[in-house]
Order: structure tokens, then sequence, then C-alpha cells
């Protein structure tokens, strides 16, 4: 099969399967002159009305970067799931395999044999369940062949075996679309760095064997994928102080699931951060951070990942965000451009900021390209308190039509 009639399958297969409008995976968003308005660095231009609330630097979101050196998709016709994935993540203490079945409402759940899931790529509040996803791992080369077991959120039991070949070559277009998936956590934008169709996949959930759904009556909708995934999530954490730096504790107060609207977080973590006047980092072993300041406020942000020489994911603001610290006159407005695993300008859009009274920030980011990331806007809240704490939030809003 050739790459262009594989890639026509999977945009007519995420028609099928999550109701969107067709499309191809496409090109960058930016490119030429639009990549080089984002550098160099421009400060904000705002006018500060007063001195900085807190000495730490203030981060206005949280954003993610991972990258899967192996993703295997299937659909089947099983009437409970939209989608089946099975990624494999390397990490300071060993590669990961994790599962990740998607409803129909596009909730996305992990299940990985994880102490520490929940503080696992934390910055994404997506539901998370430590169970054992057993392995057997004959691949050689790019012909990978893994059998797998676990038990999914529904107690039920699921097996699979998965033979397919990884592609040699990147498509001619990257950027894929995010399949509706996690809408209610996170603005990701991909980079398919390899992708092609699957081979045999023989799968069963409690004890039956579910067949895979075709598209037409005569297309497989299983596939072998590469990729880097990174963006925006949704936000609630604190910061705080702390020698030689501040800690950022997820969640903060009032939190919420993103999932259910109930009360709580589906990831609990505290980070400790270290700063200088040009930026701010840390390092949770699987994802190294790094802010860049331009005058106190963000003008770049980068997401390493243990192992990757090419980093999952690059942002770029211009100009750069006020000194969120300092109260300042009306609303600031900076573009943003989102890099991902080496690939320029992917998505971008506006993050606008302003002060809404003398404790409180606003936040609104609003992604305009591609398509399927401008359906997800995010509006958030900067909260000083009196004990020197930061409170920092961000939630999805409704996408206004047309």
């Amino acid at each position: 099969m050739s790459l262009r009639t594989l890639l026509s399958a999977l945009s007519a297969a995420l028609l099928s399967a999550c109701g969107v409008k067709q499309m191809l995976p496409e090109g960058p968003a930016l490119k030429g002159e639009e990549l080089g308005f984002y550098a160099p660095f421009s400060p904000s231009g705002v006018r500060y009305t007063g001195p900085a609330r807190v000495d730490y630097p203030v981060l206005p979101f949280s954003v993610f970067g991972v990258f899967y050196d192996i993703d295997l998709v299937v659909q089947t016709r099983q009437p409970d799931w939209d989608m089946h994935e099975y990624a494999r993540i390397h990490t300071p203490e060993g590669p990961v395999w994790m599962a990740k079945d998607a409803g129909f409402d596009g909730v996305q759940s992990i299940i990985a044999d994880r102490d520490d899931l929940g503080a696992m790529v934390a910055e994404i509040p997506v539901p998370r369940h430590k169970g054992a996803v057993e392995v057997t791992d004959r691949s050689s080369g790019r012909d990978i062949d893994v059998s797998l077991a676990y038990t999914n959120i529904k107690g039920e039991p699921v097996t699979l075996d998965y033979k397919a070949t990884m592609p040699a070559k990147a498509p001619a277009k990257r950027n894929g679309s995010t399949m509706g998936h996690s809408r209610q956590a996170a603005v990701p934008v991909l980079d398919l760095q390899r992708i092609g169709p699957a081979g045999k996949v023989h799968m069963t959930i409690a004890g039956e064997r579910v067949k895979t759904r075709t598209l037409f009556g005569f297309f497989p909708l299983k596939f072998i994928i590469e990729q880097a995934q990174g963006g925006f999530a949704v936000t609630n954490f604190v910061q705080a102080p702390s020698d030689g730096g501040f800690t950022l504790t997820r969640p903060g107060a009032e939190a919420r699931d993103p999932a259910t609207g109930e009360a709580g977080w589906p990831v609990a973590t505290t980070e400790h951060w270290s700063y200088t006047e040009n930026g701010a980092t840390t390092d949770t072993g699987l994802n190294a951070f790094r802010y860049t300041l331009v005058e106190g406020g963000v003008g770049k942000v980068v997401v390493g990942q243990f192992e990757r020489a090419v980093d999952p994911l690059t942002l770029w603001f211009q100009p750069a965000l006020p000194d969120l610290r300092r109260p300042f006159e009306g609303v600031a407005t900076s573009r943003f451009r989102v890099d991902i695993n080496g690939q320029t300008g992917h998505a971008t859009g506006e993050l606008r900021v302003w002060w809404e009274d003398a404790n409180t920030l606003r936040t609104e980011l609003r992604p305009s390209a591609p398509w399927w990331v401008a359906e997800r806007p995010m509006d958030g809240r900067i909260t000083y308190g009196a004990d020197g704490t930061a409170q920092v939030t961000m939630d999805r809003v409704p996408a206004v039509e047309g």
C-alpha cells in the first residue's frame, strides 16, 4: 500500500471513528517568514505599575512533551471502546508499556505497572490506573512482534497479539490529528515520525475475540506509529518559595477532575525548581523543563526527554509574556508557536494576560491552527496568596463557532 493511500484511509478513518470533518494529516501551521517572527525574543512592552508580588518566577500554564518509540493502535468492533493504544516509552528505570483505552466520549485512561504512575508526566491530568501490563516482545529491528495482557478499567482481561513493520521513512505530512482524545485535559500537538498499517492483530476482551473495525468494509483500522506529543494541559498547581528555588505542587486548592467534574485530581506530585534571572528549570528524571525568561516573562519553553537528542516540545512566545509577578496596565497579547520533535511550527495561536484585581491575573489561551487544536481553547487564573504562594489554574472552555 502506498503512503498516499494509507494517509487517505487514515483521514477517512478519523471521519468514521471520531465524527470530525475529514482531513489528511497536515504540514506545518507556520512556514518560512512566519517562523522567523519568533526569534529573537522581544520583551512584552507592558507598563508595570507596581513591584513583584513574589521573588520566584511564576509559570502561567502546564506544558508537556513525550516521545513514544512504539505506539500500537487498533480500533475494534467492541461497542464500549473507540480506540486502543499500546505505547512504549523509555524511562531511567527502563522501558514502560502503557495501555491507553479511549471511550467514545474521548476520555483516554492509562494503565501501567508503575508505583509512581500518578507522578509520571504529571503535567497531563488524565485518568490513570496502576496495573500489570504483561509484555512479550519478539521484535527485531523494524519488524514488530508484541504480545500484551492486562486488565482494563472495567475489570475485563485483555490480550493482544500484534505484528507490524515500522516504516523506514517519515510521511510527507507529519502534523497529525489528535483524533478527539483527551479533549477534556489537554491541547496536544503531534509529530507522526513514522506511521504505517499493521499486519496481524488478534485481540480478546473478557475472553471474547474482538474483530478489527474496518473502513468501508475492507480497510482495517490498525496502525503502527512512532510519534511525539506535546502542548498545553489543563492546569491546577500551587507555587511556593523554597531554599534555592521554589516548589510546584499538583494539585492546588479546590481541584476537580477534568474527566468527571468531581472533587479530586488524577495526578499528584511536588517538583523542586531552581531559577535565575534568565530562566527556571526542573528535571523529573523522564522530562527536563527549561523556561527562558525575558525581563521576567516567559519567552521560550523546552521539554526534553530521557535519552532523547531531539526535544519533544519547544514553545515560543513573541513578544515574551510579561513578568506576571508585577501588576501592569491593559491586556498583554503574545503569539505562540509549537515545535514538536524538531518539526517547526506544528501549531500556533495567542495567549492573553491581564490583571483582574489586586491579587488575580486572568489568562486566555486561544490556539488557532491547525483546526484540531483551535477546537480546544482554555481560560486560566493566577491568584497570589498572603502566604507568598501563587495558585495557577487553566481549564478547557467551549470553542466559539465560526
